[in-house]
């Protein structure tokens, strides 16, 4: 009979840096720390990033009109994501000396 061999679905993944890779960006981040103030190093390890418009964000901004489908009620997305605020925790932003590179 033959036996199933079980594998968690992140390991079929592929893999997009390497272990040396990622000790490599490790040191390389370490060393940036260690030669440049705080306010460089932020700024180097910023650039050229883009902000994300998160979901949560868009409804937001979003209000729908159900007049068409409805009885002319009109929904606001932000009341909505205000009811489940105060239920979701969302996590602090993490120390830069804290990242995983």
């Amino acid at each position: 009979m033959a036996t199933i061999e079980r594998k968690s679905s992140i390991e079929n993944e592929p893999r997009t840096l390497s272990v040396n890779q990622i000790q490599f960006a490790r040191d390389a981040a370490l060393y940036v720390l260690n030669t440049r103030s705080i306010e460089e190093a932020m700024r180097i390890f910023t650039k050229d990033l883009q902000p994300v418009v998160t979901v949560a964000e868009q409804n937001e901004k979003a209000t729908i009109d159900f007049n068409e489908h409805s009885e002319g009620t009109t929904m606001d997305f932000n009341e909505e994501f205000n009811c489940f605020a105060n239920e979701l925790q969302i996590p602090l932003p993490r120390d830069i000396a804290s990242s995983p590179f």
